[in-house]
């Protein structure tokens, strides 16, 4: 997994290489890498650790979604009325947001409530 992380930031983003952030991206990745292989016997660690990425993606996901709207209804972000053309940011990214948080809610629909 370091490998694989390492090969990322050399190629999509070089100048992380020796931050902060690079170097707890290879401790997270060691760290996952020992929970996988580690041999314990019921499962419960590897259980715990699926758990936690499951529901922070879902959190994350929703916190996308909520930055979406406020975005959206000019609650943040540069809106500058005197502007006279817009980034790919303005358009795209909110867009994306809204649309993550309506495949969240459907997932969490089928998921969860329609037992």
């Amino acid at each position: 997994m370091n490998v694989l992380f390492w090969l990322i930031v050399k190629h999509v983003a070089p100048e992380w290489y020796g931050s902060p952030c690079y170097y707890a991206g290879q401790i997270i990745c060691t760290l996952i890498a020992a929970v996988i292989t580690w041999r314990d016997p019921p499962d419960w660690l590897d259980g715990i650790l699926l758990g936690v990425i499951e529901f922070g993606v879902l959190i994350a996901g929703i916190i996308f979604f909520v930055w979406g709207i406020g975005y959206k209804l000019a609650f943040w972000g540069q809106h500058d009325p005197n502007t006279i053309y817009a980034s790919a940011n303005d358009v795209i990214l909110p867009n994306l947001a809204l649309g993550t948080g309506v495949l969240i809610a459907g997932w969490v629909y089928i998921r969860y409530l329609k037992r």
